[in-house]
């Protein structure tokens, strides 16, 4: 049975979009939430900062597990079940910590919550593969990333407040109420889109391997996305400890910096959404890279000039989040429309490489003891570098 055969009204079709767009800022807030508690953590379960930033890692790691994971199954076995599935993990995994306050059990619940929501991620991109055309998800990509924008742009916000009120717990409790909901939506609404099952075997799942990662432009954008959303990792991982225990300001005044880090990157989507009717993917990444690289360069070399200084941590941030909300989308809706074929796997392979990139960093971070913003300027100027590789060394030799 091929999937053209699955018939859907306009109506139906803006619907299922919707609620799936509804899904993405959860998947964004999964990190962010918890950002402003990171040191608050440290202090009740008596335990290093280095430790705390796994919080993030372990995360991380789970959620490159799930995507990866759940693109072979989703090619196989369909999508309703496994998204219904992915969210009932998520709910079950957010309560953990609140029942059993440890840190062995909240290592374990992160990496749960990493691995089913990387599970409803990777669905939720392939079913937005099987009921809309190459162009309309490229277009559509633009608006994924605006959607999974309002994560870093509500989470830190939502996170400081709950952690200064009610406490670290209180950051689960709200992820369990919110995927309840979801669940709810995606139980009423989602049907299943998938009927061209391709079989799980492994020769199947290495055919389709190889013709993923042997596409050298699909592996710059997925390197791309990797490299830029390291950007928010960083700040995420090594801000709150640099913002709250060095330059001694409260979680709420975290919150409200990464308000405006996440206000920069939605604002960058919608101008990114407005470009791409102008111009080219391949013209605004020669333009918005190599701007960027000089941008993160200046703000190195500031950062020996102004060391201990919010003001340069905050502007130089917020141009990196509006590097995120440019490059992030475009590569991943070329990316994505691609492969249309395997969507699964293609997307799965997409994420893995993508968020595994961004875990190695929360994990180097994880050693480093950031007293200043000259560390976290250099992390920012390596990760645009890489970007410019790429984009000098393969993207623009594929145009």
């Amino acid at each position: 049975m091929d999937n053209t055969m699955l018939i859907l009204s306009e109506h139906r079709r803006k619907l299922i979009i919707r609620t799936l767009l509804c899904l993405m800022p959860i998947v964004g807030m999964a990190v962010d939430l918890i950002a402003p508690s990171l040191p608050a953590i440290a202090d009740s379960l008596n335990i290093s900062s280095a430790t705390t930033k796994n919080i993030i890692t372990i995360y991380l790691l789970g959620y490159a597990l799930g995507n990866f994971l759940t693109g072979f199954l989703t090619d196989a076995l369909g999508r309703q079940k496994l998204i219904r599935i992915g969210l009932v993990g998520f709910i079950f995994a957010s309560l953990l910590p609140i029942i059993s306050p440890y840190i062995i059990v909240l290592l374990l619940s992160r990496f749960l919550q990493g691995l089913t929501i990387g599970a409803v991620a990777v669905v939720a991109r392939a079913i937005l593969s099987d009921i809309l055309p190459p162009q309309e998800l490229v277009r559509l990509g633009v608006i994924m990333g605006s959607m999974f924008g309002l994560g870093p742009v509500i989470g830190p916000l939502v996170g400081g407040y709950l952690q200064f009120y009610l406490g670290w717990q209180a950051c689960f409790a709200f992820f369990a109420i919110i995927s309840i909901i979801a669940f709810i939506a995606v139980f009423i609404i989602l049907p299943e889109t998938h009927f061209n099952r391709h079989p799980l075997n492994i020769k199947n799942i290495r055919t389709n391997l190889l013709e993923v990662l042997s596409h050298k432009k699909f592996m710059a954008m997925v390197l791309n996305m990797g490299a830029i959303y390291s950007l928010i990792i960083a700040f995420n991982t090594v801000g709150p400890f640099l913002i709250q225990n060095q330059l001694k300001y409260t979680p709420v005044f975290f919150g409200h910096i990464a308000l405006c880090m996440g206000v920069m990157f939605i604002l960058a989507t919608f101008t990114c959404r407005y470009l791409l009717k102008k111009y080219k993917v391949e013209q605004l990444f020669l333009v918005f890279i190599n701007t960027f690289f000089v941008i993160a360069l200046l703000a190195l070399v500031m950062s020996y000039i102004y060391d201990k200084s919010i003001t340069l941590i905050a502007i130089a941030s917020a141009f990196m989040f509006f590097a995120c909300g440019i490059i992030f989308p475009m590569s991943m809706g070329k990316g994505i429309s691609l492969f249309r074929h395997i969507a699964g796997t293609a997307t799965a392979t997409m994420y893995f490489i993508n968020v595994l990139m961004t875990s190695i960093t929360a994990l180097i971070l994880s050693f480093v003891n950031i007293h200043n913003a000259i560390a976290l300027m250099w992390t920012y100027f390596l990760l645009i570098s890489i970007c410019a590789v790429i984009y000098w060394s393969v993207i623009n030799k594929n145009k």
